[in-house]
């Protein structure tokens, strides 16, 4: 967005041909079709792309203590959620014991951020701040020393110094932060946090009260404070550590801050600061309850008539807290608020609910998607595209469908996100949503277009959601004066969807269905047979609730104590593997659930544990558990869960198809190149050279966001167009992993086998003008796991306060994990009973921690080679720190790599509810191969927030994968057939009864399968057996053709003449059988598969690829197997 001043941005009839329905998973069983009768009535989202209404903004994906420490969250899940703004604490500030301004700060701005807010009261350690009532002068600070002194802004109580004690804390936070930032002129100071309610200014609306009188004071009394530590550090009359100087012209300043809109006040404080000359560069309020979604655009309107009555020039807006507990994580929810925030270019800011470093419950485990941020990295994908005009048959309405709509001229992309379609179940199932477009430009888009529809559907706050599934595909649809309609069968109303338009491509992607492998049905659980005690319970819609978290289908399956059972009777589509997937939530702490087929054993679902830490989270905070089930097959069976002591309520069931299970790749999933977030020059092709639909790397950079169900090696296979000798790098998650060449001229595909972390991955792909990417593939390669060097922790050589613990109670491998890492917490067990885990650790009023530093512990590994390393930590942490009235106190701990003296890598580990439940987090290394020592060595109180207290988690296990396994593989360029007596033309001759063996050479080297299959086009006149070895059988000519194995579509092949004994053998030549060099100094017979142009007449005619068919286009086929996109070259055929 970039950062101003004031940072304001200014701001369906007809039926396209052979527009389709496409009916995707519904509630309780798999819809593939509907008859009128059963169908919904359809609903329609109008979006006239004749109409744009700025640029796009980005501002609605803001949150309030969004980030934990640097690292929490990944880099990779940060950057593909482009968070555009976030709140944190101040340096350090006790209100939290993590989220500090200046550990998230590098970290946010390489990752997307465009813009930090400091809450600046939140320097006090009590919600709410100093027991609610406005400070007066009774402290003293310290304020004459270096503000990185340890004594710099300690304070004596009862020392009055004529000086109000909030004037004296906003000196303090200004000079530590801007005494150490990176980053002055991308952060937003914010002087008060909701002065309307609790903190110190309670008058309502009434803006005459005393009381409001004081703020309007203080307001100016703040700003001048601020202004004048920004000015000192823009003078150099105070210095940054970092050598870094503000160079605007003043401190960005927000407020009021209030908890709800306040017409009265927020227009009272625009006429008192406009008066003193202290207007706040960003106006802020909340919206977050549900009634918002009908409200706010009366707010916003109402705000902007003031400025405009007032003469005031139109200010930034920030909604700095937006939504409730049942909106986090849902697609369907979050998509109504963004529609509202992006149709008025404000930031907006989720929540802060539960804990910092989650993006506010849109993520999943240490590095996985839920729904939530699947909708947040489409959202981020629309930044510098232009928004239009997008509109609702239910305009300013709770719990409806809404969408966001832009335009990408450059690329040539159209993109819709849409969700909520309700009805009234307030379940939503099965809506038929048809996405109305009108205003399509045909000097963009052409005559005709293709569209791709996915789904991303709700699986809880800690469940992980998969790459969503395109549920609808459209090829070569013609518009109609720039008209075009797309019906697609929303499965519920917290289901988001995206759309994506573009020009008709000369690739298509494939429906996502059991003919690809990749199904999925789902089921409500209290929609399942249940026994022997399990029962289901109805629940609230959650309309008008603040504090419950959404129940998908209104209901949910408890009573789930040992031998209860729920039974799943599905309809499998197809013979395969799948995968279950159990949407849950344990009162806590980790168990397992028994699975049955059909009422036979096939394993455990080990279900994590869960946020239990508050009655609004106990048994509420979802998380998924998931178990494959291998050699189903097609037709109807009962999947059961049976339950143990763990005593879990569950919501919903999903089962994904891993494979078809005939041989094909598991897991396999296809980004095509238009859902490429492209950067730096990089550029979507529709030159009409076949390529159309290509990303062209110009220099720049193509990121795909790839998810992974656990760590371990996949197939990433580039499909990709490019000169001979033009090259490319892959890069995976920041780390280069192989430098690509292409190894002949045309449409080729390169694979790399990778070790991809649990969770979200961010490929890379940079390179040079005219190599135009197709398509990404990832596929698991699990035998190459076993590469990987494993430790059990309770294995290493342990030193100081480390020690191995024994809990059979824990998901721990072996039921052994080490702790006492790095310095230890003084802890005891004075959590709430009932609540989850009870450990708290010990700490003074300031939420000061007490932590053992003299006795660190450490482990040491050896046998490491030199090398690069996906290093996969298993670990725990039950960190809690101080109380607070509804955010629970976690905090992230730290773990460092040491070989030697030296640090090689570093982390951070997010809270995982128990020290019983594990996860996993990747760390990339570098090792030269010496002895790895793992600990914590920060020193406390390093301004690393709740790294800095140096104590490090848990730790199970340690798995280093090399970061990759083996070399490129490049698809087949060529096959050549040679031998003795082939001359140079591909001719070659023998008798009837004798024999000619021929070679076939696959190229290139670096091909995997360089095996051949050999074939007579008539067996009556000679044979070849698998070597090559051909024998005259008759009088004639035959054609002997080698296929490669590898690419079918690959082939050399010879002439070869029988003749009777008594004929005269004929030469194949003028060198009398003598083997003569090509020009090209190769010998042999035909290549099949020339070079990219050589029978390529304009006269091809291209065409997409739908189905399983291979159409040719300009000399490449292109080959749709199962979800992949596979290129291959053609040899032209008369």
């Amino acid at each position: 967005m970039g950062i101003s001043r004031n940072r304001l941005v200014p701001g369906l009839v007809g039926l396209a041909a052979s527009a389709a329905i496409v009916l995707p998973l519904g509630i309780g069983m798999p819809v593939s079709s509907a008859t009128a009768e059963e169908a919904a009535p359809a609903q329609t989202l109008n979006v006239d792309y004749g109409t744009t209404t700025g640029d796009f903004y980005g501002g609605s994906s803001g949150m309030l203590y969004g980030l934990g420490d640097e690292g929490s969250p990944t880099d990779a899940i940060l950057d593909g959620a482009r968070v555009q703004v976030t709140s944190q604490k101040p340096a350090d500030g006790l209100q939290h014991p993590s989220a500090d301004v200046l550990a998230v700060e590098n970290q946010f701005f390489n990752n997307g951020g465009e813009e930090l807010v400091v809450n600046l009261q939140d320097w006090y350690p009590d919600w709410s701040y100093n027991g609610g009532k406005r400070p007066g002068d009774t402290r003293s600070y310290k304020l004459d020393v270096d503000p990185n002194d340890a004594q710099y802004g300690t304070y004596t109580d009862n020392a009055p110094n004529d000086r109000w004690d909030f004037d004296e804390v906003l000196e303090v936070v200004m000079n530590k932060i801007l005494a150490n930032t990176s980053h002055p002129d991308k952060i937003v100071f914010m002087p008060f946090n909701e002065p309307d309610g609790g903190n110190w200014y309670p008058s309502g609306d009434n803006a005459n009260a005393d009381i409001y009188k004081q703020f309007l004071t203080d307001w100016n009394d703040a700003y001048a404070t601020i202004q004048k530590v920004w000015n000192q550090y823009k003078s150099g009359e105070k210095t940054n550590v970092n050598g870094v100087k503000p160079t605007a012209d003043h401190a960005l300043i927000a407020g009021p801050g209030d908890s709800v809109w306040r017409a009265n006040r927020t227009k009272a404080l625009l006429e008192s600061s406009k008066a003193a000359n202290t207007l706040p560069d960003v106006i802020v309020w909340h919206e977050l309850g549900n009634g918002s979604l009908k409200n706010y655009r009366s707010h916003y309107n109402q705000y902007r008539s003031f400025e405009q009555e007032l003469g005031i020039t139109p200010r930034a807006i920030n909604i700095s807290e937006f939504g409730e507990l049942r909106d986090m994580s849902v697609p369907g929810q979050l998509i109504q608020w963004m529609s509202m925030f992006e149709s008025t270019k404000v930031q907006a800011q989720t929540a802060y609910w539960n804990y910092a470093g989650n993006l506010n419950d849109n993520m999943a485990r240490a590095n996985s998607a839920n729904g939530g941020w699947w909708l947040y990295k489409w959202y981020g994908d629309l930044r510098g595209t232009q928004t239009v005009k997008v509109t609702s048959e239910h305009p300013d309405s709770v719990d409806n469908l809404q969408g966001v709509a832009a335009i990408d001229t450059k690329n040539r992309k159209a993109t819709v996100l849409y969700g909520g379609a309700n009805d009234a179940t307030k379940i939503g199932a099965n809506i038929p949503v048809t996405v109305h477009m009108t205003g399509l430009d045909q000097s963009v888009f052409g005559e005709s277009v293709d569209v791709q529809v996915r789904e991303n559907a709700y699986t809880g706050p800690d469940g992980v959601a998969a790459t969503p599934r395109v549920v609808n595909v459209l090829s070569d649809q013609k518009l109609v004066n720039g008209t075009l309609d797309v019906t697609t069968t929303s499965i519920d109303r917290y289901a988001g969807y995206q759309l994506v338009v573009t020009p008709h491509q000369d690739v298509a992607t494939a429906l996502d269905n059991a003919e690809n492998g990749r199904s999925l049905q789902a089921i409500e659980a209290e929609n399942t047979t249940l026994s022997d005690g399990a029962k289901a319970y109805t629940k609230s819609d959650n309309t008008g609730s603040w504090g419950n978290f959404m129940f998908s289908g209104n209901g949910d399956v408890g009573n789930f104590n040992n031998g209860a059972k729920m039974t799943w009777n599905v309809d499998v589509p197809a013979d395969g593997s799948y995968r279950l997937q159990l949407i849950t939530a344990p009162a806590g702490f980790p168990g397992v659930n028994h699975v049955y087929v059909d009422g036979k054993s096939v394993g455990d679902l080990n279900v994590p544990a869960e946020l239990a830490l508050k009655e609004a989270a106990k048994w509420k905070y979802r998380g998924s558990a998931e178990i494959v089930l291998d050699g189903l097959t097609k037709g109807n069976h009962a999947i059961t869960v049976e339950a143990t002591d763990l005593d879990n309520e569950s919501d919903k069931l999903l089962l994904y198809q891993v494979s078809r299970g005939d041989g094909t790749p598991v897991d396999q999933v296809t980004y095509p190149a238009s859902d490429m977030r492209l950067d730096s020059g990089a550029v979507l092709s529709y030159d009409g050279n076949g390529m159309n639909g290509f990303a062209d790397l110009n220099g720049g950079r193509a990121d795909v966001f790839a998810h992974a169900w656990d760590a371990g090696y996949q197939n990433v296979t580039i499909a990709y167009n490019a000169a001979k000798g033009a090259h490319f790098v892959l890069s995976v998650n920041g780390q280069s992993a192989a430098d690509v060449t292409a190894q002949s001229d045309g449409a080729q595909t390169a694979t790399v086998r990778v070790a991809l972390s649990e969770g979200i991955n961010q490929l890379t792909l940079s390179g040079e003008a005219g190599v135009r990417v197709a398509s990404v593939t990832t596929a698991r390669a699990s035998e190459s796991d076993s590469k990987a060097i494993r430790f059990e922790a309770e294995d290493a050589q342990l030193s100081g306060g480390a020690k191995v613990q024994k809990d059979d109670a824990s998901d721990a491998s072996g039921k052994s994990f080490v702790t006492g890492l790095g310095n230890q917490f003084v802890t005891n067990e004075s959590g709430k009973a009932g609540y989850g885990d009870q450990t708290r650790v010990e700490a003074d009023a300031n939420h000061v921690p007490t932590v053992v530093q003299n006795n660190k512990g450490t482990m040491t590994v050896t046998g490491v080679p030199a090398g690069t390393y996906n290093m996969v930590v298993r670990f725990s942490n039950d960190a809690f720190i101080g109380s607070h009235s509804y955010n629970p106190q976690v905090v992230d701990l730290g773990l460092q790599v040491h070989e030697g003296e030296q640090e090689i890598a570093r982390g951070s580990f997010r809270y995982t509810y128990t020290e019983k439940h594990f996860m996993n987090r990747s760390v990339t290394v570098t090792t030269h191969g010496g002895a790895l020592t793992l600990g914590n060595w920060d020193e406390v109180g390093s301004r690393k927030a709740a790294v800095s207290w140096g104590v490090a988690p848990n730790v199970d296990s340690i798995t280093f994968y090399p970061i990759t396994d083996g070399n490129v593989i490049d698809s087949v360029s060529g096959v050549t057939v040679s031998g003795e007596g082939v001359s140079a033309d591909g001719k070659a001759s023998l008798k009837v009864g004798e024999t000619l063996s021929l070679n076939a050479s696959v190229t290139p080297d670096s091909v995997a399968d360089k095996s051949v299959q050999w074939t007579s086009s008539d067996e009556q006149v000679a044979t070849v057996d698998e070597h090559g070895v051909v024998k005259g059988v008759k009088a004639g000519t035959v054609t002997i053709t080698a296929t490669s194995v590898a690419d079918p579509a690959r082939s050399g092949s010879v002439e070869v003449t029988v003749v009777e004994d008594s004929e005269q053998k004929p030469s194949g030549g003028d060198n009398n059988g003598e083997q003569t060099g090509k020009p090209d100094g190769n010998t042999g017979g035909q290549n099949s598969d020339s070079g990219a142009g050589a029978n390529s007449g304009n006269n091809q005619k291209h065409m997409p690829l739908t189905g399983a068919a291979v159409a040719s286009v300009a000399g490449v086929a292109v080959l749709l197997a199962g979800a992949g996109l596979l290129l291959k070259r053609l040899r032209s055929r008369s």
